[in-house]
């Protein structure tokens, strides 16, 4: 009787635990590289879909990337101080216009577009 009773529980508890789950963030769908100089970013503009990843390379100098207007969402966007040969990334999910500059010089300035 007790066997009859306990198997249909054990059935009900490991549906209950279900199988993998699909939400939460997805990895980028692509990745682009915008090279960090004392004299700017190239390229300036940087057109991506979303769900892209974008990596600041520092081929020279000390830069702290900021966003100056809208905020990506996709992780944070504003960096530590990063030199040559070192790099900082954010990913893009939302569809939007993002300019940001090297806070350490404030006339360095790049945009990005994220489109669908």
């Amino acid at each position: 009787m007790k066997v009859r009773f306990v198997l249909p529980l054990i059935a009900i508890a490991l549906a209950a635990c279900g199988g993998s789950s699909t939400t939460g963030p997805k990895p980028p769908v692509d990745t682009q590289t915008i090279l960090v100089t004392n004299s700017g970013f190239t390229p300036e503009t940087l057109s991506v879909i979303s769900n892209t990843k974008v990596i600041w390379q520092s081929t020279e100098g000390n830069h702290v990337i900021r966003f100056t207007g809208n905020i990506p969402s996709g992780s944070d966007p504003n960096s530590s101080t990063f030199g040559a040969g070192s790099s900082v990334n954010t990913v893009f999910i939302t569809v939007g216009t993002y300019t940001y500059a090297d806070s350490l010089n404030m006339s360095n300035t790049g945009v990005i577009i994220v489109h669908n």
